[in-house]
């Protein structure tokens, strides 16, 4: 049962840290290509949406793809 859970947490921790780089590097770069109407927001903003990117990176990934097929 222990393992068990040191496996869950393993699991848990390597996406949770998969969705702080990916936030990250979203807000920095992404995040206009997503939203265009985010052009100039501050940093209260994108601290302000950091911990949903990082719970919810994955969606925002396939968003970011799909924006830029459009292109």
């Amino acid at each position: 049962m222990e393992s068990a859970i040191n496996i869950l947490l393993s699991i848990a921790g390597i996406y949770l840290l998969a969705g702080v780089l990916f936030s990250i590097f979203f807000l920095w770069k992404g995040l206009v290509n997503v939203d265009p109407a985010a052009k100039g927001s501050g940093w209260f903003f994108k601290v302000l949406i950091f911990p949903g990117l990082c719970f919810f990176w994955i969606l925002f990934l396939k968003k970011w793809i799909k924006s830029n097929s459009k292109n």
